[in-house]
Formats: structure tokens, C-alpha cells, sequence
């Protein structure tokens, strides 16, 4: 079957974009450097201190807020590690390994597209990933790992289209998986895009080779604990999207209450489904194209929802269309100003007001300095309509995906 990629010839990385990438570095940096970020950093620092003390089964079994792979207690450890050695302040180390990966993704994606780099829509597509106002507050500000997961799927898919050794692409894609375990959904998609059960074989071998290296020993020992914290996890609903609109009113109430119990599954079913669509026929699309269209997918069907999930759609506006990606961008980071400002301005009270159109709001929450979401709870009021026009240009850019996955599958280069 042939698949649909992109012509070989290389050209250099337009100048523009490393301007972009590095200017944008540097906000994160002096973010990372000035603030503490949002909870998530205390908890992440918490977690190692837990984990020194009692372990890694205890810690699962007792701290309900921890589900992320074992190998994270793993970096972690690198980091205390570091801040001993070093000095630099641990509220800094925890954010700089997702700010190298920003830019490390930033490279991935300007190689994947490096033989249409003359195209203004494609050099204009580059500059809004590098320069994306979600990867610079998430990356620089929020604390969580997000952007490290990105940048291993990135150099997954990266190895994946330039033919280099299948092993090796599986070896990245286990790391993905290894910082969180969202990537297991590309998997179905990714089967049906390897040509053969021998790349199969050797691709998702790796991958799972890699996955229970780094989870040892604690998967041989509690495999039912560790399946039940890492793969049991469910984000916070009705905070986004279609699990916004059906609770906020009591019309929603019975299809709400099945959407917050099953809608992970309506979710994976969908994924799934749409991984069959585009594999499907004599043309394949791009293996990127199909994780953009994914990652979109997600983010607009997801019953769950954390704000920093909008860093998995940084890498895949590249590509898409100048206007929706644009708009996107906009409102994503009109969005995060918005809740992280909400989120920091009612520290240490514990109360904070939602009315971002009063000077109250901007006086009380700048400069950012600890965002605590944990006290001050999910955000209301005045925010939450720009919340809404940020999940409807998810929508606009998942539709704009799709059709681009449609030309491909006929043949026609996007």
C-alpha cells in the first residue's frame, strides 16, 4: 500500500523560526526562573519526598493524586540530584527539562516539514509552533510533563517517516509512554500505518521493552496497582468542552452523569474508529497528520480535562490552516492568562474573583508568582466563555485536520 509522505529534498530551517524558538526559550526561562508555577511543581517535589521516605508501592498505594508512570520518580530523582549538585533552585529544575523539549519539538517538526519550508503557509505554521503562547506558559509556568511526552512522540514519528531503524522509533515511543500513558492511543493508528507484522514486531516490542524497563521492579511486583494508578486515571470533568456544556445545565443531567461515567470509552472508541478511516485503502496519510488529527480529536471529545493538555496540540498546528491554527493560538493563550491569573491571585486567602473584565483581576493576580489550583479550585464566571471559544478553535482545527487527512487519502500533498 502506498502511504502518502513528504518529498525528500532538504532545505535549511528558515531563519525566523529559530529566532521565534529562541526568543520564546528565553520568556520560558525567565519565567521558570522568577515564578513557582502552579501546584503541580510542589506536588511533583512532594511525590519524590514520599517516594525517598516509604517508596514506590506506598506512595501509590497511599497518595491518591499520584498516577504517573514509575519512571518519573526516576527523573525526579535526577532533579533532586541536580538541585544538590548544582544549586539551582528545584521550582527551575522541574521546568526545564519541558522547556528543552519544546525546543527540541520545535526542530522535530521544522525537519518533518523541511522540503516545504518555501510555502508561506508552511513557514508561518512553524513560527506559531515555536511561538505558541500555550508552550510558553505551560512550559515556562504550569510545572507538569506534558511537553516531554510531545517531544518523544515527536521523535517517534520523526524516526517513523525518515526510515530509521524500527527499533529505535519504538524505543521514543516507549519513552512517551514512560512520562504519561496518553500515547497508548496512537498505537492503533500506528499498527495500521506499519507496512508490515515485522516493523510491527519490532516497533511496539521495543516500546514495551522500554516501558517495563524503566517501571521495574515495581511492575513485576504490583502490576495490579500500577494498572490500576497509571491506566485507571480520570481528569477532572465538565471543566471543557462537551463536558462543560451538557452539566452546565440540568437539561444535560442524565446524558452528563453517562457521559462523565463512560465518556472515556465513547472516547477511545472514537480514536480508534478514526484510526481505522485513515489507514484504510491503497493511500495512507503522513504518519503526523494522522497523530494531528488524534491529538484534535482528543482534546474535543475529552471528557476530562486539565488546562496543561492544550501543550499536546502545539507541535501539530504546523501544517494546518494559517487562520484556525492563528486563531487557536490566540485563544489558548488568552485562555491560560486568564486561569493562571484567576489561580494566582487568590493566594494565600484562598479566594479569588473570576470577573476578568474588573481591575480587581489583574491587580490581585500579577505578578504571577504561585498558582495554586488545589486551594482556589476550577475556574467560573467571566472565564469560562473564553474557555469555550478555545475549545471551539479545537474544533475548527480538527475539522481543518480532517480534511487535510481526506486529500491526503486521495492522493493530494497538504
Amino acid at each position: 500500500m502506498a502511504q502518502v509522505g513528504y518529498p525528500e529534498p532538504a532545505r535549511s530551517i528558515p531563519r525566523l523560526v529559530v529566532v521565534a524558538a529562541l526568543v520564546a526559550t528565553a520568556i520560558k526561562l525567565t519565567l521558570a526562573a522568577r515564578t513557582y508555577g502552579t501546584n503541580d511543581v510542589r506536588t511533583f517535589w512532594f511525590f519524590l519526598q514520599e517516594y525517598r521516605g516509604s517508596g514506590a508501592r506506598v506512595l501509590y498505594e497511599k497518595d491518591g493524586d499520584f498516577n504517573h508512570p514509575p519512571f518519573i520518580l526516576h527523573l525526579l530523582t535526577a532533579i533532586r540530584w541536580l538541585w544538590a549538585t548544582t544549586g539551582i533552585d528545584p521550582w527551575f529544575l522541574i521546568r526545564l527539562p519541558s522547556i528543552l523539549a519544546d525546543l527540541g519539538s520545535v526542530w522535530l517538526v521544522a525537519k518533518l516539514f523541511e522540503s516545504r519550508v518555501a510555502e508561506p503557509s508552511i513557514r508561518t505554521g512553524l513560527v506559531l509552533v515555536a511561538a505558541a503562547p500555550a508552550s510558553i506558559l505551560i512550559s515556562g509556568f504550569h510545572g507538569n510533563n506534558d511537553p516531554v511526552m510531545i517531544f518523544f512522540v515527536l521523535l517517534s514519528i520523526f524516526l517513523l517517516e525518515r526510515s530509521a531503524p524500527i527499533w529505535l522509533a519504538g524505543v521514543a515511543m516507549g519513552m512517551a509512554i514512560n512520562i504519561k500513558v496518553v500515547p497508548f492511543v496512537f498505537w492503533p493508528a500506528i499498527f495500521l500505518w506499519l507496512s508490515s507484522w515485522r516493523r510491527r514486531t519490532e516497533y511496539f516490542g521495543a516500546a514495551v521493552a522500554v516501558i517495563v524497563l524503566a517501571s521495574s521492579p515495581l511492575i513485576f511486583q504490583e502490576p495490579a496497582l500500577l494498572a490500576h494508578k497509571v491506566l485507571g486515571y480520570s481528569s477532572s470533568y465538565g471543566l471543557w468542552g462537551l463536558a462543560r456544556i451538557l452539566s452546565s445545565s440540568s437539561a444535560f443531567e442524565s446524558i452528563s452523569a453517562a457521559f462523565a461515567s463512560q465518556g472515556k470509552w465513547l472516547l477511545v472508541a472514537t480514536l480508534v474508529a478514526l484510526s481505522v478511516w485513515m489507514n484504510r485503502g491503497s493511500r495512507r496519510p503522513a504518519l503526523f497528520r494522522q497523530i494531528a488529527a488524534l491529538m484534535f480529536a482528543f482534546l474535543v471529545i475529552t471528557p476530562g480535562f486539565g488546562v496543561q493538555y492544550l501543550a499536546w496540540l502545539v507541535p501539530w498546528i504546523a501544517g494546518a490552516a494559517v487562520s484556525t491554527a492563528a486563531a487557536w493560538c490566540l485563544a489558548s493563550g488568552a485562555f491560560l492568562v486568564l486561569v493562571y491569573t484567576y489561580w494566582c491571585q487568590g493566594v494565600p486567602t484562598g479566594e479569588a474573583n473570576p470577573d476578568w473584565l474588573a481591575p480587581e483581576f489583574w491587580t490581585r493576580g500579577l505578578p504571577w508568582g504561585y498558582a495554586d489550583a488545589q486551594t482556589i479550585h476550577a475556574w467560573w464566571g467571566r472565564i469560562v466563555p473564553v474557555e469555550i471559544l478555545c475549545w471551539l478553535t479545537v474544533v475548527a482545527v480538527f475539522v481543518a485536520q480532517l480534511r487535510a487527512v481526506a486529500r491526503e487519502r486521495r492522493g493530494v500533498l497538504t
